[in-house]
């Protein structure tokens, strides 16, 4: 019986000590715990030593460019593909005279897990110009090597640019302006023949993977037969000169 008693009073004082050992001493001032989010160490030692590695980073590190968070954290691969199309396009616009960086300059990417951008059905990657972040969600790293990636930074161009890259783009192929309705064999998808800046955006990113992937043609659901890649891309490049004018 004594040792039924010596043992229950044990487990009593254990329970007892687990549950006020978090407790604040009376007159002890207490602080609330700040979690700061530490990214895995594969992932820091990435970012640190290879992400910045191509002189991308010369502003600040690489938090300049990405929005890193527990909740929608990143992988190497998608780090790795940021960097590459980032570093291409900054690349592609200096050959032309055009300090790509520097319109680039305060956009951040942000990653969002799902096959869907939340709130926004079927798109993939959307930009926020007022933030000035790119959310990305799964599919924008396995879809047409990027093309939405690099189509929402021919967005943030153009606005950097003040419109007038579509301004220049449209002249040039002869598009309605008034209706807004881009020209016959200049749009490769449904959204971008009644909406005049999706096109441009269109014809950035197909003006920097052709740079890089001689040949390679992205191909939508509905995009024409008659779509002029070839064309799209010259006049492109011929409206970014004129807008530098």
């Amino acid at each position: 019986m004594k040792q039924i008693i010596v043992i229950a009073f044990a487990a009593s004082t254990i329970l007892s000590l687990l549950l006020n050992n978090n407790q604040p001493v009376h007159g002890q001032n207490t602080k609330p715990t700040v979690t700061i989010y530490q990214p895995a160490a594969d992932i820091e030692a990435y970012l640190a030593q290879q992400f910045c590695s191509t002189q991308l980073c010369v502003e600040a590190d690489w938090q300049q460019w990405l929005h890193i968070s527990p909740k929608h954290p990143w992988t190497i691969d998608d780090l790795r593909m940021i960097n590459h199309i980032l570093t291409s396009t900054i690349e592609v616009l200096e050959k032309e005279g055009v300090d790509g960086r520097s319109l680039l300059s305060g956009y951040k990417f942000r990653r969002q897990h799902g096959e869907y951008i939340q709130g926004h059905p079927g798109r993939i990657a959307v930009i926020n110009h007022t933030r000035q972040e790119i959310i990305l969600a799964d599919a924008a790293f396995l879809r047409l090597r990027g093309f939405s990636i690099y189509h929402e930074l021919g967005h943030a161009v153009d606005a950097r640019m003040k419109r007038q890259l579509t301004a220049e783009f449209h002249t040039l192929i002869g598009s309605d302006m008034v209706n807004r309705q881009t020209a016959v064999g200049f749009w490769m998808n449904q959204r971008s023949q009644n909406d005049l800046e999706e096109a441009t955006a269109d014809a950035f990113a197909l003006w920097i993977i052709t740079t890089y992937e001689d040949g390679y043609r992205p191909v939508f659901v509905g995009t024409p037969l008659d779509t002029h890649f070839e064309g799209i891309v010259k006049t492109f490049e011929t409206a970014l000169l004129n807008s530098q004018e």
